[in-house]
């Protein structure tokens, strides 16, 4: 099963930010800057859980993953970054 994910966190320390954003890119396309869009496996969706528990300070930070069907994704509407790739091509993650 694929997961398709939008990330949006905030964090006041610029260490956790950098390694927020190193792990991110793992997995995902940033599209803002606390903005990720990612399509993963299960197995790479707990693997992901783990390494952002390790890195979020709950006291100080706010991280949210929204799940978004197949459905969602044909009826999101994009303005800008055309060289961005898309959730749905297959070479994404």
């Amino acid at each position: 099963m694929t997961y398709y994910l939008v990330i949006a966190y905030d964090t006041p320390s610029d260490k956790r930010r950098t390694k927020l954003v190193k792990l991110l890119k793992n997995y995902g396309e940033r599209r803002q800057l606390s903005l990720f869009e990612l399509r993963v496996s299960k197995d790479q969706l707990a693997k992901l859980k783990q390494s952002i528990l390790r890195v979020v300070d709950e006291a100080e930070d706010t991280l949210a993953i929204y799940f978004l069907s197949p459905e969602t994704l044909k009826r999101t509407f994009r303005i800008g970054h055309a060289e961005l790739k898309s959730l749905e091509e297959p070479d994404f993650v």
